[in-house]
């Protein structure tokens, strides 16, 4: 959180949820896409699929839906 920021923390719950909604759509959609276009070889396309969904949950999927609750709860 930024240190200007003075608000509590998001429940872990609450956290839970996000992290939830923001991995369903891309473990569903990512890993089959990489299989059909990039390799068959299933620890290939695990190795991938984890290097992309990981970045794109931690630094912007849950950064943007903890803004979102913030901005909507004021």
């Amino acid at each position: 959180m930024n240190p200007q920021n003075k608000g509590t923390p998001p429940s872990r719950h609450l956290a839970a949820l996000f992290t939830f909604i923001a991995l369903l759509p891309l473990v569903y959609f990512i890993p089959p896409w990489i299989v059909e276009h990039i390799s068959d070889d299933h620890r290939v396309a695990t190795l991938l699929a984890v290097a992309i969904i990981v970045p794109i949950v931690s630094y912007l999927a849950l950064p943007a839906l903890f803004w979102f609750w913030r901005v909507i709860n004021k």
